[in-house]
């Protein structure tokens, strides 16, 4: 498991790194005035307002990855922008899930009532991130499908120009050339952003299963 996490993050650009834990960051500081406030309110209502809590760091990797991308590469709100935003923000909740198991080994094995609700939460929590990586998942996997058969398509095309040499285009090979290398690109870089999704996606299940959820 270690060596597989260790094998993403040298798949994932020092950036997204680095944004993750600035996500992470700043997550906890606004976490706990939060929380806070609303300790104070009658449980059903303060469940509905930590809700909220679950959305600040895809919220915030979306800010700082559109910002990344577009003070230094001059380029705004494009596919690979979102991209990014999703792997920071798997690598913001996987600080959070070693920050969080580190904090349970200092605190001991107590089990009382505090410990009981923060679990039913950490399970809420789990399960919310296990459907929002199955979405994106899905998602990746239509566009590498997509990416394949432009790809098949496109070899298919050249064989067919390259074959028969009265009608042979330079250029138009060329071309289908650059298509195709370009084409490559994309799929290994989404075919590394399934691997996260499904690498996150089995700790999360393996997570609920020590729990007993599964």
């Amino acid at each position: 498991m270690e060596d597989g996490f260790i094998f993403n993050l040298k798949q994932t650009s020092i950036e997204v790194i680095i944004i993750g834990a600035i996500v992470f960051g700043l997550t906890m500081l606004i976490k706990w005035p939060i929380k806070k406030f609303t300790a104070k309110f009658e449980e059903n209502k303060r469940k509905a307002i930590n809700t909220i809590i679950v959305f600040i760091p895809m919220l915030l990797s979306l800010v700082f990855n559109v910002l990344y991308s577009g003070i230094f590469k001059n380029v705004w709100f494009d596919v690979m922008t979102f991209e990014s935003m999703a792997t920071s923000y798997l690598v913001a909740v996987s600080i959070y899930a070693i920050f969080s198991r580190l904090v349970i080994i200092v605190k001991g094995t107590k089990t009382n009532s505090t410990d009981i609700e923060m679990s039913k939460q950490a399970v809420k929590y789990i399960k919310s991130n296990i459907k929002i990586l199955s979405k994106t998942l899905k998602v990746d996997e239509k566009k590498l499908s997509e990416i394949i058969s432009k790809i098949e398509n496109l070899l298919a095309l050249k064989e067919e120009i390259t074959n028969k040499s009265f009608l042979q285009d330079i250029s138009a090979v060329e071309n289908i050339n650059n298509e195709i290398k370009e084409l490559e690109n994309k799929k290994i870089e989404i075919t590394e952003s399934i691997n996260i999704s499904q690498y996150q996606i089995e700790n999360y299940k393996k997570s609920l299963n020590n729990k007993g959820e599964i």
